[in-house]
């Protein structure tokens, strides 16, 4: 084999190494926010988001509300949003799933950081903290989950949020309803396909 040949066959072996590497980062490449947003559907009484491989299945009287929106700076949207406004106290709640793009939160470093960071700008606002952040499993994913309440008079009312880091984003479900133990029902609602 000539020297020649051994330069051309050790170049075309480079070119291929370099094709097929351009192939897998197009691949796993991270989409915009809007094209993550156009992912999700309602089909019947169940919204599916192919991106995040998630399902969010209401019961109880839960309904789809029209509160999905992409932010005005393009790298965070409520994908969807569900409420049951039912008339007993103990049967409301509310579920929204929300998505944050890791690229414009650069010092964000963990969702554990992220959620206190969320939890802290509640409790500004007024909500008084129940639990601290602590490592969930849904759906084979790992979440950290962080539960406030109301602090005011009246029935009480509890937020969970849980939040992970999936495919170049921050996604969080956030669960209002009347009751610690209610907040986990909610949760349920939601699935995830097998982690990426």
């Amino acid at each position: 084999m000539c020297r020649h040949q051994i330069v051309r066959e050790a170049l075309a072996g480079v070119v291929l190494v370099c094709a097929s590497l351009a192939v897998a980062t197009a691949q796993t490449a991270i989409k915009d926010i809007s094209a993550v947003y156009a992912e999700g559907s309602v089909i019947g009484n169940q919204y599916r988001n192919d991106y995040f491989g998630l399902t969010l299945t209401p019961v109880g009287g839960g309904e789809f509300t029209k509160g999905g929106f992409i932010s005005s700076q393009g790298k965070r949207a409520r994908l969807i949003a569900v409420e049951a406004n039912a008339e007993n106290w103990d049967d409301k709640y509310s579920i929204a799933i929300l998505a944050d793009a890791l690229s414009a939160n650069p010092l964000i470093h963990s969702p554990d950081q992220y959620l206190r960071s969320v939890r802290h700008q509640f409790e500004r606002e007024g909500l008084v903290t129940v639990q601290e952040e602590s490592p969930l499993e849904l759906s084979g994913l790992r979440f950290f989950q962080s539960t406030m309440k109301t602090g005011g008079p009246g029935p009480a009312h509890f937020q969970g949020m849980y939040t992970t880091f999936l495919d170049g984003y921050i996604v969080s479900l956030q669960v209002e309803a009347p009751s610690q133990a209610r907040l986990k029902d909610i949760l349920a609602m939601v699935t995830f396909k097998a982690p990426h």
